[in-house]
């Protein structure tokens, strides 16, 4: 199978969490404790390189990775799918208004447009008319939260890029161990946040399963195996396949219908990375 291929089946079993979040009932800390503790095993079992135990600087980004992980599982039980990864998606925004102070990495005016992009479609998703339905019964609350897992998410990336300067494979070990800490938070957490374990059903614990080894675990295995033979930049695009098809499977699998300003939003965010991407590639070609 090609590189390019592979990456974008990445993306797209990245793209199944939605649909597959909201047809489970297990409590939402719940559901995302136990999605980690199988991705981590799954991870483990896949990637020799991940087998290790962790330094300060891998458990330094566990908390990001819980915050792009669990509370993005948390706002697919209360928002729409749609809401959810498009607001994640704005972890483009929060990287470029990080970089300088974390990395010492000035952005460039591309950049900053880039930014106004994001921010504007951010604005869209987020103050669109908001109505509760049967998956996204407080899409409010939700909405908060997920752009919560954006800056989570983006706080992962500058860390394994952080990671990175130094070499190694300390980043495939993040990704298992960052799994395997998210588990018992999420459980701690439960009481805290009145949620109460609860034993599930068959299709309960099916959809946990598929979303532990496939949508994680075998997703991240395969892009980590992918990303020596791909550029980042055509990754990057390639990976845009996840917040342009989890909707349409969260309506496919849910009938789940976001309002159109959230499509929209969610449009002017992709549109606005993918542009960026395509522009370094031509720098980069151009060089």
């Amino acid at each position: 199978m090609a590189p390019t291929f592979r990456v974008l089946l990445a993306g797209a079993l990245f793209a199944t969490g939605g649909a597959l979040i909201k047809s489970c009932d297990f409590p939402s800390l719940q559901r995302a404790g136990m999605r980690a503790a199988i991705a981590a095993v799954t991870l483990f079992v896949l990637l020799p390189e991940a087998r290790r135990w962790p330094t300060w600087r891998i458990l330094s980004l566990v908390p990001a990775y819980f915050a792009a992980t669990c509370l993005f599982v948390v706002a697919n039980t209360l928002t729409t799918a749609a809401s959810a990864i498009f607001l994640q998606s704005t972890a483009p925004l929060w990287i470029v208004l990080a970089s300088p102070l974390l990395l010492r990495e000035r952005p460039s005016r591309r950049d900053l447009v880039t930014l106004l992009g994001v921010a504007g479609g951010m604005s869209l998703c987020f103050f669109a008319p908001t109505a509760a339905q049967a998956t996204a019964p407080e899409p409010r609350l939700g909405d908060w939260i997920a752009l919560a897992s954006g800056i989570g998410y983006a706080g992962l990336l500058l860390g394994m890029r952080w990671l990175g300067r130094g070499g190694g494979d300390e980043a495939c070990a993040a990704v298992a161990w960052g799994n395997l800490c998210t588990m018992p938070i999420a459980f701690a957490l439960l009481p805290i946040v009145g949620q109460t374990p609860m034993l599930g059903t068959v299709a309960d614990w099916s959809a946990v399963l598929v979303l532990g080894v496939f949508q994680v675990g075998v997703a991240y295995a395969i892009l980590v195996r992918s990303m020596a033979h791909v550029s980042a930049v055509q990754a990057s695009l390639l990976l845009m396949i996840e917040p342009a098809l989890n909707p349409l499977l969260a309506f496919v699998a849910h009938d789940e219908r976001p309002h159109w300003l959230v499509w929209c939003g969610g449009g002017m965010i992709i549109g606005v990375v993918a542009l960026r991407s395509v522009r370094r590639r031509r720098a980069a070609v151009a060089q």
